[in-house]
């Protein structure tokens, strides 16, 4: 089309150097819209938001359910099931009621054995047996009998009878040895005078009678619960024990 204007042009006595060369536009550029949430000013730092931890749906702070009284446990990557490897029992309400049910049975049965030991030795003297001097009698016993046991267990586990006979008899054993001969040493600085030698060996003789026999007796009635579970723990299989062995090593 450009070579026909051209020879058009030239037909009619144009000359072609006086004319105007065309107009040539230039291709308008592709459009690039700024950025809405730049700057664009180079020296002012962006600005940053910090999304908050509580925002993301699994994230490690969000609390765990709890865990039921028999839910199994599950550790590792694995998943293996943490029962059979440590479990803990966790004190309740019945434990406690049974735990201080015991100590005032054993404590009421300790004042009533050297009440009884009281009475039988002002009864063998000619004295009224149903009167307040039996309980003063006892006191300074009674007294020395609940610190020796405090100290030496006779009224904890072994004292209660929960780690067997053998430990009841000597955590009895053990508070009597000191608590009767503090009694004594009581006895001798309230009254003011030193007791003679055939008194402290009765006395020795006879609380050692009504307190450790009394509690011999309870103990071999009324058996521990705990003791039973112990010993059915001994006797388990030798499985058991492989069971054992297999669950810690796929834990590790």
């Amino acid at each position: 089309m450009a070579v026909a204007l051209l020879t058009q042009v030239s037909s009619n006595g144009v000359p072609l150097s006086s004319l105007s060369p065309l107009p040539i536009s230039n291709p308008p550029l592709p459009f690039k819209p700024k950025p809405r949430f730049l700057s664009t000013n180079p020296n002012r730092p962006p600005n940053l938001t910090i999304a908050r931890a509580e925002s993301r749906p699994n994230d490690s702070t969000t609390p765990s359910p709890p865990l039921e009284a028999n839910e199994t446990v599950f550790v590792g990557e694995e998943s293996v099931p943490l029962e059979g490897v440590i479990q803990f029992d966790k004190p309740d309400l019945t434990s406690q009621l049974s735990k201080w049910g015991r100590v005032a049975v054993l404590a009421g049965g300790d004042v009533l054995a050297l009440l009884l030991f009281s009475a039988i030795g002002r009864f063998s003297h000619g004295f009224p047996v149903l009167d307040v001097e039996t309980l003063r009698t006892a006191d300074p016993f009674i007294a020395g009998w609940f610190l020796g046991a405090y100290f030496l267990g006779g009224y904890g586990e072994d004292g209660r009878g929960m780690n067997g006979f053998s430990k009841a008899l000597i955590a009895s054993a053990k508070s009597w040895g000191v608590g009767i001969p503090l009694g004594l040493v009581i006895r001798a600085v309230t009254s003011g005078r030193i007791p003679p030698t055939n008194f402290v060996l009765v006395t020795m003789g006879s609380t050692a009678v009504v307190l450790i026999g009394w509690r011999a007796l309870l103990f071999a009635i009324f058996s521990s619960d705990k003791s039973q579970k112990n010993d059915v723990y001994r006797r388990g299989s030798p499985f058991e024990l492989l069971e054992l062995l297999t669950s810690l090593v796929r834990r590790w």
